[in-house]
């Protein structure tokens, strides 16, 4: 079993990528599920989450540290594990729309250039030593311009009342800053190997690599 984390900044069409890798993989005879992180109806950390990102002011104090906000999305993650293990079984591949990168992008993003290395490192220790969660064989980073992705988001907030802006999704300058905190990632091979890829081919180039065992991907043995 593969785990494939489809990352991005909000609004960069990362679930109707993750949809189209399903029917992508399912043509090819692959079985494949899907997660989504954060888990907003997830009571008590995702609910917490999705209150913190709403601007829930009991909640400031935890909103305007970079850690403390990484801990709890990472708990949630945590938290998820029998259910994410639940979803993969006798599947080829997970799909996981958002996964550590993005604990790693937001937050890095939201601190000072000096001190986001040692902040990547920690995030690394925390998810997958601490937590113990998988390690992900293949991140694909969907790399859309920043402004594109930000008309995507407020389009979607106009159609569906449920989804409206949240507090990191109108901070544009933190859009923009994690955008370069994931190319980064990305060209560094940030925990595992990266796909860059972008709306219009993004499903041919990840179907590509795991089909034809370009990255580590195939040769995983996943467990939970």
């Amino acid at each position: 079993m593969m785990i494939v984390a489809i990352e991005g900044v909000d609004g960069a069409g990362k679930h109707t990528l993750t949809s189209r890798l399903v029917e992508a993989l399912t043509a090819a005879g692959r079985t494949a599920a899907t997660f989504s992180f954060p888990r907003y109806k997830a009571g008590p950390l995702g609910t917490a989450v999705r209150a913190m990102l709403d601007g829930d002011e009991r909640l400031a104090g935890l909103a305007g540290s970079a850690r403390a906000t990484a801990v709890l999305f990472a708990l949630d993650r945590a938290n998820a594990l029998p259910e994410l293990a639940a979803r993969a079984a006798g599947h080829d591949v997970l799909l996981v729309d958002r996964y550590l990168a993005s604990n790693a992008a937001y937050g890095a993003a939201r601190l000072p250039a000096d001190e986001r290395p040692e902040f990547l490192a920690w995030i690394a220790e925390l998810e997958l030593t601490a937590l113990r969660l998988p390690r992900p064989d293949l991140q694909v980073l969907l790399d859309v311009p920043v402004e594109t992705a930000r008309a995507s988001a407020r389009q979607r907030a106009v159609g569906d009342a449920t989804r409206a802006l949240d507090t990191f999704e109108r901070d544009e300058g933190l859009q923009e800053r994690c955008a370069a905190v994931y190319r980064g990632l990305a060209a560094g091979g940030w925990v595992a190997p990266w796909i860059v890829a972008d709306r219009a081919t993004g499903a041919e180039a990840v179907l590509d690599a795991l089909l034809s065992g370009s990255t580590r991907a195939l040769q995983s043995s996943q467990s939970f």
